[in-house]
C-alpha cells in the first residue's frame, strides 16, 4: 500500500495541538488511531513485528484512562490502599494473602464484579492481549466496577502478592513474571508496596525488578507502608535496609522515589511522625490525581513515537539483511555473517535515521529471531521504500507527532541590561538570604508578589532588631562626663561597673588628637544601611586603637614615681589594669544592629585616637574591662 502521495493528516486543534483550548482524550485518540493504522501498522505486518514483540498495541492506543499498577509482597497494604482511594471496602483485605487474582478496578455506573472472560474478550477494553497467557491465567483475572470520580481518571490494577518460597512459585499455573510485564508496560505509574516487617528480597521479587520492570524504572515508586507501627530508630533502619536489599535489583543511576507513611484512613500511632506521613500521603495523592492524568495525553503521543521508531528499526534490520542476501547460493553463510555483524548494522541504521543505536533491542533478540524465521521470505527494504512506507513513518516521527505535543513557550532569554528586573531579582535573593540568616523560612516562588512579600518581611525584621538594640542601650550603668556636655552609658550587653578615675583621665588626654568618628545609628533609623554599618566598624576600630594607645601609655608610665593621694595611700600615675590580661583583651561583641546590616561592607580604617564625640563608646568599653577585672 502506497501512501507517498497521500495528503498529510489534518492538524489537531486546541489542546490536541498543544494549545490551551480544552479537549478530551477521546478526540486525541481519534487522531492518533488513523495515524497508527495507516503509517505504522502496514510496516509491522510486512516484517512481522508483532511476532518479534507481541504487544497488541492497537488496543493500548485506544485506551483512554492511564493504568496505575500496584505490586509488592502479600499483606503489604496494596488492596487496603485501593479501598482507601475508593473510600469504601469494596475489596477483601486481611493479614493473610487475600488477593490471588489480578484485579482490574475500573469505572462503572453500578458497583460490582466483572468476570475475567468478559474483560479479555471485550472489544471496548484493552485486555485482549491477556488471552495469550492461556485459560489458566484468565481464571485468575477479575474486574471490579465502581462509580467513583477517581476511576474516571485512572484505572487501578491490583496484583497478587509476591511469593518468596520457590515451592509456592512453582504452584502458579501461569507465567506470573510475564503477566506483570504486560501490565507494567501499559502502566503510567507503578507502585511497589513494602511492609516494614517483610523486607526480604526473594526470587520472585528479583525477577520482577530484573524482567518485569526492566527499561521502565522511571515509572517505579516505592511505598514503605505501615511506617507508624515502628519506632523512630527502627524506621531509619528499615529505610536503609529497603535500599540495601533492592540495590542489586535496580540498575539506575537515580533511586526511585520512596513514599513513607501509613496509607489508610485510620489514625496514626502515637509518637510517630504524623506530620511527615501526612505530607508524604499528600505528595503521593498529588502525583496520582493530578500529575499522571495531566501527562497522559503527551505520554500517549510519546508512546506512538516510540512504537514507530521500533517498527522502523525492525524494518531496517530485517529488510536490510534480506537485501544483502545473495540471489542463488550462500544464503545460509550470509545469514550467519549478518547475525555476527549486527552491532555494526546498528550503528549504520542509527546514523541513517538519526537515532541512538544504544536504544535498539538487544543483539541477542534479533539473533534469536533470525534463527527461527527465514529472512528470505521477507521483502527487501527497497520494496517498503518504493511503497512510501519508510517515508510515511519518518514523517510521522519527525513532524506529525511532535507537532501534537504540548509546546514549550517563552524560550527567549531576558534582556540582562534591564536594570529594574535585574535589581528586583537580586533583591529577592538577598532578602531570602537574610530570612534564612534570621532563622525564618523563605517563600518559594519567583513572582514579583512573592519577592515583595519577602522584602517586606526582611525590612520588618531589620527594623525590629535595630529598634530593640537601640532602645536597650540606655538601660545599663551610670554615666560619666568625659567632655563638655557629653554623657555616656554602658551598653546593655555589658555588666554594671564603678567608674575608674584613671581611665577617664587617660581618655580625656587622648580625646583631642583623635578624629571625629561617624555617629552611631539612632533609634529613629528605619533600616540598617551600609553607612550605618561603616560607622559601627569605624567606632569599633577606634576603640581598638585606643586600647593599643592605652597599653603603650601603661608601659611608658610603669617607671613613674608613686604619689600619695588624699586618702593617704600610694597610687601610680598609670591607670589600673585588670589582674587577668587575657580577659581584659577580649574584643567587643557586635551589637544586634550590626547583624541586621548587609554582610561584608567596605571597611573604613580611621586614624588612631578618639574624639570627644566618641567618648560614649570609650567609657562603655573601659567600664566593661574594669568590671571584669574586679570580678
Amino acid at each position: 500500500m502506497s501512501i507517498s502521495g497521500a495528503a498529510p493528516p489534518e492538524p489537531l486543534c486546541g489542546r490536541e495541538s498543544g494549545g490551551n483550548v480544552p479537549g478530551s482524550m477521546e478526540a486525541l485518540i481519534k487522531k492518533l488511531h488513523p495515524l497508527y493504522t495507516q503509517r505504522v501498522q502496514p510496516l509491522e505486518e510486512m516484517y512481522s513485528f508483532d511476532v518479534f514483540r507481541p504487544s497488541w498495541y492497537e488496543e493500548t492506543i485506544l485506551n483512554e484512562r492511564p493504568f496505575i499498577s500496584l505490586f509488592g509482597p502479600w499483606s503489604a497494604g496494596k488492596t487496603t490502599f485501593i479501598n482507601y482511594l475508593l473510600q469504601s471496602n469494596h475489596l477483601w483485605t486481611g493479614p493473610q494473602p487475600t488477593t490471588a487474582e489480578f484485579t482490574v478496578v475500573m469505572y462503572g455506573k453500578e458497583p460490582g464484579p466483572v468476570a475475567g472472560q468478559a474483560l479479555a474478550n471485550s472489544k471496548h477494553l484493552p485486555f485482549k492481549g491477556l488471552l495469550d497467557f492461556g485459560e489458566s491465567f484468565i481464571s485468575n483475572l477479575k474486574g471490579f466496577q465502581a462509580p467513583h470520580a477517581l476511576l474516571e481518571r485512572v484505572t487501578l490494577i491490583d496484583t497478587p502478592g509476591v511469593l518468596e518460597s520457590s515451592k509456592d512459585i512453582h504452584q502458579r499455573k501461569y507465567d506470573y513474571v510475564n503477566v506483570c510485564r504486560w501490565f507494567a508496560e501499559r502502566s503510567d505509574l507503578i507502585f511497589v508496596f513494602f511492609d516494614p516487617s517483610k523486607l526480604d528480597a526473594g526470587g520472585e521479587l528479583r525477577q520482577l525488578f530484573q524482567t518485569s520492570f526492566k527499561g521502565i524504572e522511571n515509572r517505579l515508586r516505592l511505598v514503605l507502608n505501615k511506617a507508624d507501627t515502628i519506632s523512630t530508630q527502627e524506621l531509619m533502619r528499615v529505610y536503609g535496609s529497603l535500599f540495601w536489599n533492592l540495590s542489586n535489583f535496580i540498575n539506575t543511576t537515580e533511586p526511585p522515589r520512596v513514599y513513607v507513611g501509613s496509607f489508610w484512613d485510620k489514625p496514626y500511632s502515637p509518637n510517630s511522625f504524623s506530620r511527615l506521613f501526612a505530607e508524604e500521603k499528600l505528595d503521593l495523592l498529588h502525583e496520582l490525581l493530578d500529575v499522571i492524568p495531566q501527562q497522559a495525553r503527551d505520554k500517549k503521543i510519546a508512546s506512538l513515537i516510540r512504537r514507530a521508531k521500533e517498527v522502523l528499526v525492525h524494518a531496517a534490520i530485517i529488510g536490510g539483511i534480506r537485501a544483502d542476501l545473495p540471489v542463488l547460493f550462500g544464503r545460509s553463510k550470509a545469514k550467519k555473517k549478518a547475525a555476527e555483524q549486527l552491532p555494526r548494522r546498528y550503528e549504520l541504521i542509527g546514523a541513517r535515521y538519526k537515532m541512538n543505536h544504544r536504544d535498539f533491542p538487544p543483539v541477542q533478540a534479533y539473533r534469536s529471531f533470525l534463527e527461527r524465521f527465514d529472512v528470505a521470505k521477507f521483502p527487501p527494504l527497497q520494496k517498503a521504500e518504493k511503497a512510501g512506507l519508510i517515508r510515511g513513518i519518518q514523517e510521522l516521527i519527525d513532524t506529525i507527532l511532535p507537532s501534537m505535543l504540548r509546546p514549550v513557550c517563552n524560550t527567549r532569554a531576558a534582556n540582562p541590561f534591564e536594570e529594574d528586573k535585574q535589581t528586583g531579582l537580586l533583591s529577592m535573593y538577598r532578602d531570602h538570604v537574610f530570612l534564612q540568616r534570621d532563622g525564618r523560612s523563605g517563600m518559594q516562588g519567583g513572582t514579583d508578589k512573592v519577592a515583595a512579600t519577602m522584602g517586606e518581611g526582611m525590612r520588618d525584621s531589620a527594623t525590629t532588631g535595630l529598634s530593640s538594640s537601640v532602645a536597650a542601650a540606655p538601660a545599663s550603668g551610670p554615666s560619666s562626663l568625659l567632655g563638655p556636655g557629653t554623657a555616656v552609658t554602658a551598653p546593655s550587653a555589658s555588666p554594671s561597673f564603678t567608674e575608674s578615675p584613671s581611665l577617664a583621665m587617660a581618655a580625656s588626654s587622648t580625646a583631642a588628637a583623635a578624629p571625629s568618628p561617624p555617629p552611631p545609628p539612632s533609634s529613629a533609623a528605619a533600616t540598617s544601611s551600609p553607612a550605618d554599618m561603616q560607622a559601627m566598624m569605624a567606632i569599633m576600630q577606634q576603640m581598638v586603637a585606643y586600647r593599643q594607645q592605652q597599653q603603650q601609655q601603661d608601659r611608658q608610665s610603669s617607671s613613674a614615681p608613686a604619689t600619695v593621694n588624699s586618702h593617704g595611700t600610694l597610687s601610680s600615675s598609670s591607670p589600673q589594669t585588670s589582674g587577668n590580661p587575657v580577659e581584659s583583651s577580649v574584643p567587643v561583641t557586635p551589637q544586634e544592629s550590626d547583624l541586621n546590616s548587609e554582610p561584608c561592607p567596605p571597611t573604613v580604617v580611621p586614624q588612631p585616637g578618639l574624639s570627644n564625640n566618641c567618648a560614649t563608646q570609650v567609657n562603655a568599653w573601659a567600664g566593661e574591662d574594669v568590671s571584669k577585672s574586679q570580678h
